[in-house]
């Protein structure tokens, strides 16, 4: 499972995104703004292309407050994703 220290720490996200993948599932985070507030902005998608290469309706994304437990709520989330949809993330 993906953990917060594969996701890095949250001064990392104040300049730069991050991606990853985890069998099969990629991700990105980024730190946003919505509603005047800073929150992670979460994405998956399944493999093997980047971000930029695969269509938007095969991506799923969820916010979570820029905090060290909206950071945790993003992991446990793409965990769960992850568990739920197995079958997603086979890679041809």
């Amino acid at each position: 499972m993906i953990t917060s220290e594969d996701i890095l720490n949250m001064n990392f996200y104040k300049k730069e995104k991050f991606t990853g993948s985890y069998k099969g599932m990629r991700y990105l985070i980024q730190k946003s703004t919505e509603d005047e507030a800073d929150v992670f902005l979460v994405y998956i998608w399944p493999g093997p292309y980047n971000f930029a290469s695969t269509e938007d309706s095969l991506k799923t994304s969820a916010t979570f407050p820029f905090t060290p437990e909206g950071k945790q709520q993003a992991v446990d989330w793409m965990n769960d994703q992850w568990t739920a949809r197995e079958d997603d993330w086979k890679t041809l």
